[in-house]
């Protein structure tokens, strides 16, 4: 070999050698920087809704005169009624219970017997005698009795019933705000009460809602005095 042989030999080696080197130090390429996979919120079921059953009104022994029996027991002022049970007055006595969810006072009168129901918001029977129901202020809850010959829906109102057990009839009379009457045979035949009418149904009256009647100003005045 010729020495410009040689020499072209080992420059085409030197070449090669330069090369290569370049090609091993370059920097490597990057992968692409990708954004995170979001993860999906978790579905979350309502809880369902709850709507609170009725809370039972309660009858507190605020006035009283004579003996006053709730299931066969003698009751006195400030007793707190909050159970079923029979309810009665003797000759020349009367009972006042303040109901606070209804924002009335029932007065049951002397010879009377009512059957009381707090346990259940919906069963008030005046059985036998006469009572008053007299609101002192606006409710927010129906309030209703009943007899064995109608039921009465009430809320804020003043009137007296009475119940005769002898003759199976019921008569009311309104002092105050309205009542609807409903004949407990047939829910159809129901009137709508107002201040100064009179109200009755069974016995006498016949087994339909008798026609409402305007009282004079004299029995009003005396109905008012009664039961207070």
């Amino acid at each position: 070999m010729t020495f410009n042989g040689l020499k072209k030999s080992v420059f085409a080696l030197f070449l090669t050698f330069n090369l290569n080197a370049q090609v091993t130090t370059q920097t490597a390429p990057q992968p692409k920087a990708t954004a995170p996979i979001a993860t999906p919120a978790p579905i979350v079921t309502p809880a369902p809704i709850v709507t609170p059953a009725p809370i039972p009104p309660t009858g507190e022994i605020i006035k009283l005169r004579g003996e006053i029996l709730f299931n066969d027991k003698a009751v006195k002022i400030g007793d707190i009624i909050s159970e079923k049970g029979n309810l009665k007055t003797s000759d020349k006595s009367f009972v006042i219970i303040k109901v606070d969810r209804w924002k009335n006072n029932i007065t049951v009168g002397s010879n009377s017997q009512m059957e009381l129901n707090f346990a259940d918001e919906k069963k008030y029977t005046l059985e036998a005698g006469e009572c008053r129901w007299k609101s002192f202020a606006k409710a927010e809850v129906k309030g209703k009795i009943h007899t064995r010959q109608a039921s009465l829906g009430v809320r804020g109102t003043d009137f007296i019933l009475k119940s005769n057990p002898l003759l199976k009839e019921t008569e009311i009379i309104m002092l105050d705000g309205e009542v609807s009457l409903t004949n407990v045979k047939d829910e159809s035949n129901t009137v709508m009460l107002k201040k100064g009418q009179w109200g009755g149904i069974g016995g006498r009256f016949g087994e339909k809602i008798a026609p409402v009647l305007d009282l004079p100003e004299s029995i009003l005045k005396d109905a008012d005095k009664s039961l207070e």
